[in-house]
């Protein structure tokens, strides 16, 4: 990703802090600071110098991620994602029409097998609540808010319901390719406490289309 193409894709660019509606396909951060292939470099390039990853997004999420110009700031920044009145939202599309309107699920995630991630008694604790939005004839939308940052807690949690996501190609049997990749958006970030935020992503192109061909209806799905 080109500095240039960044421009558009600026949420918020406040002082030390810098917000991105990360595009799908690209990682936030690389394997070195050298490596072209993610957001942080181009982020970097555009700064003219060092920029952090305040947290991470898997290559194939889209939406906010957070950087920050300053390093001090990262440890702070995580602290008031992590606080109870954080709000982190995502859209997802899944497979099945769930039973239910909200579920809170609480299922610890870990290594279940040496090489995977899973849910597991042996895990570490984690918090997704889930609402739906909408159903379609197979599939649905589903607003989640992550009260923890576990790897693919979102990915997991879903499968775990029975509902994985569309385009999961690792907590999916056989793996799903519907869609070339997971339909998990990060929508929103606000913080009530220091410091003050709140940043909206739009729905990518990608996604829409994919709603359009599966009967799921967008229009319930600004954050909120």
């Amino acid at each position: 990703m080109m500095p240039r193409d960044l421009e558009g894709r600026i949420l918020l660019e406040a002082g030390t802090l810098l917000v991105i509606d990360k595009p799908p396909g690209l990682p936030s951060t690389g394997r070195s600071l050298d490596d072209d292939d993610c957001l942080q470099h181009a982020v970097i390039q555009r700064a003219g110098g060092m920029v952090w990853a305040v947290h991470q997004l898997d290559a194939d999420t889209s939406g906010v991620n957070v950087f920050t110009t300053e390093r001090r700031q990262v440890a702070a920044l995580k602290e008031a994602m992590s606080a109870p009145s954080a709000r982190k939202h995502y859209l997802a599309m899944v497979h099945g029409r769930p039973t239910w309107e909200t579920q809170i699920v609480t299922d610890p995630i870990g290594m279940v097998d040496g090489t995977s991630l899973g849910v597991t008694t042996k895990g570490r604790s984690a918090h997704t609540e889930i609402e739906v939005l909408d159903r379609g004839p197979e599939h649905s939308l589903l607003r989640v808010r992550i009260l923890t940052g576990r790897t693919h807690q979102i990915r997991i949690h879903a499968a775990h319901l029975g509902h994985p996501i569309i385009g999961e190609e690792w907590y999916r049997s056989p793996p799903c390719t519907l869609h070339p990749r997971q339909a998990l958006h990060a929508s929103r970030l606000t913080l009530k406490d220091h410091p003050r935020l709140d940043v909206a992503a739009p729905i990518p192109d990608d996604l829409k289309r994919l709603a359009s061909a599966i009967g799921l209806r967008l229009d319930r799905a600004e954050p909120r």
